[in-house]
């Protein structure tokens, strides 16, 4: 139970007015592994419109076939590919039942280091050894404190997740801010667009889920609401993709992809590079 005091803060950082200024724009595109049809299409749809995507990488799922592609994409396109760490397996065991995330409290510090430590080994052996892989993606967006310790000890310096706009959403999370939380079990408290308070971690998240990983949830006729909806919350608006799930609905993709070609080219950019910014 929170006191009064705590609910008006609450109340006022979700309507506190903010200073306009214009909207930047990524793309983030989840559990890359094997070179399919649905990678290349995803990939050429969108370098095709000039618009920049975060690759976030499982990976000991990452074949050499794949990331020799996305290698030459880079080559031939400098400034439209990006590359992050998306887990290391993109599931885990708990007794006999296994689960799609990764990482919570139900694995200790120590695992989680292990895990993300040799994540990063296997890209790196993929993608070169002097790659500088800088952005963590907990699969499913499910993490705890350890999960943020882990990844800053890794090296990472950028950690995207997801900071829905929705109005309870907003509360969860500025109740959890304020409590000091840094996720209600394995359900991540966001700082988009702040540094995380428990390691040196700058937080770049997603607005909207254009699929949840098995179904478009956002089509292309409802991206301009979606859009404006987020831009009213935050400057910096991300949108979310699973290639795989446009395996067999292309022409919804290149519809997407349509809606976000009327954004003018400027206002999106690579993830790390927004952190940066």
């Amino acid at each position: 139970m929170i006191d009064h005091s705590a609910a008006q803060d609450i109340q006022v950082s979700m309507t506190e007015s903010r200073t306009p200024r214009p909207v930047r724009y990524f793309v983030r595109d989840d559990d890359i592994g094997a070179l399919t049809p649905a990678v290349t299409t995803f990939v050429e749809a969108f370098v095709a419109r000039g618009i920049p995507v975060s690759y976030q990488i499982i990976p000991a799922r990452l074949s050499a076939e794949c990331a020799d592609y996305l290698l030459a994409v880079e080559r031939d396109h400098p400034g439209l590919i990006e590359f992050g760490q998306h887990g290391l397996t993109h599931q885990m065991m708990r007794g006999a039942k296994q689960l799609k995330r990764e990482f919570g409290p139900e694995k200790s510090l120590d695992e989680q280091t292990a895990d993300i430590a040799e994540g990063l080994r296997l890209l790196r052996a993929r993608l070169g050894q002097d790659r500088d892989i800088s952005l963590f993606t907990p699969p499913q967006h499910k993490f705890d404190r350890n999960t943020l310790l882990a990844a800053a000890a890794a090296g990472h310096r950028v950690f995207s997740a997801a900071c829905y706009p929705t109005p309870h959403h907003r509360l969860a999370y500025a109740l959890g801010r304020r409590l000091g939380l840094s996720s209600i079990r394995h359900h991540g408290i966001s700082y988009h667009g702040l540094d995380r308070p428990e390691a040196r971690l700058r937080e770049i998240s997603i607005a909207i889920a254009v699929d949840n990983g098995r179904a478009i949830t956002c089509k292309s006729g409802d991206i301009p609401a979606a859009l404006a909806r987020a831009a009213a919350r935050t400057d910096t608006v991300g949108l979310m993709f699973h290639h795989a799930v446009y395996a067999d609905a292309p022409q919804e993709l290149a519809a997407i992809v349509q809606r976000l070609a009327e954004i003018p080219p400027a206002r999106f950019h690579r993830l790390g590079d927004l952190a940066e910014g």
